[in-house]
């Protein structure tokens, strides 16, 4: 699952080349990308996505992605710099894929704030204070998958002297947590909802940079 970022009035600043529409005139759907009820060659595939990843390098107002594991602390950080700005729609839409949409106007801000804390040092505090939590959530799972590894060699003796056991041979065919006893299966699924899923939101000053040149590009943003 991911987050895709569209301009809504996006500034210009060079073209596609002409390749592009050459490729689209033969390959494409009229809209913008290619028609995959064609027969493309792999090397056009291949050409096609150069020229768009250029001409969005180019025109970063043009487009924006990041995977939900980027983008929650990416925006969380907008909401910490722009609550004051933000509607409560904007800020809750932000964590969804429903299409909301941030004006020109508020964009600008966006940018102008995010700036503001990369050139005040508050961005970098932000991304020390997220690694130190980080590290210990990955210390921290360390242990819990280190548990999981002794649970799971309890369940295969526990197999080996129940062979007539109700889940043995979907075990054996598959030796997945779902087929554990029902009591061993508690305890695993006790251990594994104690994991800390902070270990998996890392928390990027690029990143910052990058939706910032994005934002003041934009004209205005949809988040899909």
């Amino acid at each position: 699952m991911g987050f895709d970022i569209y301009g809504m009035n996006p500034q210009l600043n060079e073209e596609y080349a002409p390749r592009y529409d050459e490729i689209m005139k033969e390959y494409g759907t009229g809209d913008g990308f290619l028609d995959w009820q064609k027969e493309i060659p792999q090397e056009i595939k291949d050409e096609y996505y150069e020229l768009k990843d250029k001409f969005e390098e180019n025109n970063p107002g043009v487009y924006f992605r990041n995977n939900v594991w980027f983008w929650r602390p990416l925006w969380d950080f907008v909401i910490d710099v722009c609550e004051d700005y933000l509607s409560d729609e904007e800020i809750h839409g932000g964590f969804t894929n429903d299409g909301v949409e941030i004006s020109e106007e508020t964009a600008i801000l966006i940018a102008n704030k995010l700036d503001n804390a990369l050139d005040n040092g508050y961005a970098i505090s932000m991304a020390e204070a997220y690694d130190e939590k980080n590290a210990v959530a990955k210390a921290h799972n360390a242990e819990i998958e280190e548990k999981l590894e002794k649970l799971k060699r309890t369940v295969d003796a526990f197999y080996k002297n129940n062979k007539n056991h109700e889940k043995y041979d979907a075990y054996k065919e598959n030796p997945a947590p779902v087929n554990y006893p029902e009591d061993l299966f508690a305890i695993y699924k006790n251990i594994s909802d104690s994991r800390d899923w902070n270990s998996n939101y890392p928390f990027s000053i690029e990143n910052i940079h990058n939706f910032s040149k994005f934002c003041r590009q934009s004209g205005g943003f949809q988040i899909c």
